[in-house]
């Protein structure tokens, strides 16, 4: 993205951290299952397998990988995030967990 990229809320974060990790899967599930055609051709001495590539592998692997740094990187940014917001109008009282006499 060329710029600065917009800000975005923790619940939209978290929301687009869910569809990168859904798109993670898909991309996963792609190169595993469908990434080739076979073809088998029957001959008299013996059975051919030919499996032609239907996506170029180098680029669906570079996009794996991109979309699971982006899902890191997002984890991380929700995390700082998190860590430096304060929780509006809630007290944390220690007494409720009470003491058995």
């Amino acid at each position: 993205m060329i710029g600065k990229s917009p800000e975005i809320t923790i619940s939209q974060g978290l929301s687009w951290k869910n569809t990168l990790k859904e798109r993670h899967r898909e991309l996963v599930s792609l190169r595993d299952a469908n990434s080739s055609t076979r073809t088998r051709r029957w001959g008299e001495t013996k059975d051919d397998v030919v499996e032609t590539p239907i996506y170029d592998v180098k680029h669906l692997d570079k996009m794996i990988s991109r979309v699971a740094l982006e899902i890191r990187r997002l984890d991380d940014a929700v995390k700082v995030t998190n860590a430096s917001t304060i929780v509006i109008d809630y007290a944390k009282d220690e007494g409720i967990l009470g003491e058995l006499e």
